[in-house]
């Protein structure tokens, strides 16, 4: 569970908070990911105290500018720390999917060449079977058995898809999968960023919809409703289970995009510190 105060929380709307002040200073986006940090209140009195210093000259007047913009800054570096904790721990997850998944892989490749050599060798005592026996019922017996063995090995390589436990009690692609309002697993600023819809490019959904939507494409969940869509849910948005190959690299690839989605907060949280020192 993530535990953060709640006096820091982004507001539901930030349109009670705006004034003319603010919109003539900062741009939506900047006020969005202002909000985000739970510092839009924090930023609407730094602009009037601003203004207030530069009326009315004053050391008081300055200090009090100076004090309160050093809070905001505080709360934008509080932020920031949010996003790398966050991309971090998606990182990590990635990483270890994809090591256990390069080690199965391994393990299968390591079966796969035994069966095959085993599969060489029954192929060549049927070989030399057929041709030192001179009766022909010891001929089809290796020639017939020896075809039959190489066909069963041939099928074995073929199906010879090995499983391993892995667990993630903690899976940060639940909640952007079920699309829940609110996260108990994400930093609220970061969860914000996901679900505001004027984050995206279009504007029209949201950064984590559209992650969703992406994800479809992968293995069986473009098929959610089929027995193995069901399934491939149930494993990689719950707690864990017996994973394949194909499956540790859908999951880490699933936890590298959303990594990515992450990381691209940081652009917009880089803007609005920008625009805070142009009004410095």
């Amino acid at each position: 569970m993530y535990r953060y105060d709640a006096a820091t929380a982004p507001l539901p709307s930030i349109q009670p908070v705006l004034d003319s002040a603010l919109t003539a200073h900062y741009l939506r986006r900047n006020l969005l990911i202002a909000n985000a940090a739970g510092v839009l209140p924090q930023l609407k009195a730094l602009t009037q105290l601003e203004r207030t210093a530069q009326q009315q000259p004053s050391p008081a007047h300055t200090l009090a500018a100076l004090a309160q913009r050093q809070q905001v800054l505080a709360r934008l570096q509080l932020m920031a720390t949010s996003i790398a904790s966050t991309a971090a721990e998606l990182d990590c997850e990635g990483e270890r999917a994809d090591q256990v998944a390069g080690y199965l892989a391994e393990q299968e490749d390591r079966y796969e060449q035994r069966l095959t050599v085993l599969s060489i060798g029954v192929g060549a005592v049927a070989g030399v079977g057929t041709t030192v026996f001179d009766q022909k019922i010891p001929q089809y017996a290796f020639g017939i058995g020896g075809g039959l063995l190489t066909a069963g090995l041939g099928l074995l390589t073929l199906t010879s898809h090995r499983t391993i436990a892995f667990e993630h009690p903690r899976n940060l692609l639940t909640d952007i999968w079920e699309e829940k309002p609110t996260s108990a697993l994400y930093p609220p600023s970061v969860w914000y960023c996901l679900q505001e819809k004027a984050f995206s490019n279009q504007g029209e959904t949201s950064v984590g919809h559209n992650t969703r939507q992406r994800w479809q494409h992968y293995g069986q969940l473009a098929q959610p409703n089929s027995p193995k869509g069901r399934q491939q849910q149930a494993l990689l948005f719950g707690q864990g289970g017996k994973y394949s190959v194909e499956e540790l690299r859908i999951r880490a690839n699933m936890l590298n995009e959303l990594q990515a989605a992450v990381r691209l907060i940081e652009q917009d949280l880089q803007a609005l510190l920008l625009a805070l020192t142009r009004t410095s």
